[in-house]
């Protein structure tokens, strides 16, 4: 290598690589964030969503029982919101929780313990260190 010359690499300003498998993520996530109609892709028609929960009866069994919560306004028409937010609909109140905890780790930054140190190594007293910083010295004083 010749020195302090670059001879070989990219030009400055290539751009990388395009990688088809990330910018296929990158779109799925975006359309998974972006509002829209909700409707059953199968069907076309109204999407619900199944909540699942626990309930007990007068006998002290408990049932898993699923609830079929339609996405639709109070007039009977779909909905718009992302998928992300029906998902979150879709989820018990622990498991919401639980999920917006985690997410919040990608927006909020993680803070570091600090250790300080208070104690005194030396035997130099706040007066001593004046008297050094206004050139005086214990002889003068008498």
């Amino acid at each position: 290598m010749a020195k302090g010359k670059k001879t070989g690499g990219r030009q400055k300003g290539t751009p990388n690589k395009e990688n088809p498998l990330k910018g296929y993520l990158r779109a799925h996530s975006l359309a998974y964030f972006e509002p829209r109609v909700q409707t059953d892709p199968v069907t076309g028609g109204l999407r619900e969503i199944q909540r699942q929960r626990l309930t007990q009866d007068a006998e002290g069994n408990v049932y898993k029982v699923i609830d079929l919560i339609p996405l639709t306004d109070s007039k009977g028409n779909p909905v718009t919101m992302s998928d992300f937010e029906a998902d979150m609909i879709a989820l018990n109140p622990n498991e919401r929780v639980s999920a917006e905890l985690r997410l919040l780790e990608f927006h909020t930054p993680k803070m570091k313990a600090v250790e300080v140190d208070m104690e005194v190594h030396s035997a130099v007293t706040i007066e001593d260190r004046l008297r050094e910083l206004c050139g005086e010295t214990d002889e003068e004083e008498d």
